[in-house]
């Protein structure tokens, strides 16, 4: 994957990480019930939203960890 793709796709799920924690994207989780995995739906959805934030910006990191060794032009 080239660091340019790499960048967009991480920007794209960044900018819908934030339309779903604010406006629009609250409206849908603002309810207490249902409980997932013992938290209110609001919180799980913010907690979920933080939880998969983590693998992308992991792999954008090795993406321009490579990048900047060289390993791709």
């Amino acid at each position: 994957m080239t660091l340019r793709t790499a960048r967009g796709l991480a920007v794209a799920y960044l900018a819908l990480f934030l339309l779903a924690v604010i406006w629009p994207g609250a409206l849908v989780a603002s309810r207490i019930r249902p409980f997932v995995l013992g938290l209110p739906f609001a919180f799980f959805w913010y907690a979920a939203w933080i939880f998969f934030s983590l693998p992308v910006l992991y792999l954008l990191d090795r993406v321009e960890r490579r990048h900047r060794d060289g390993g791709e032009g």
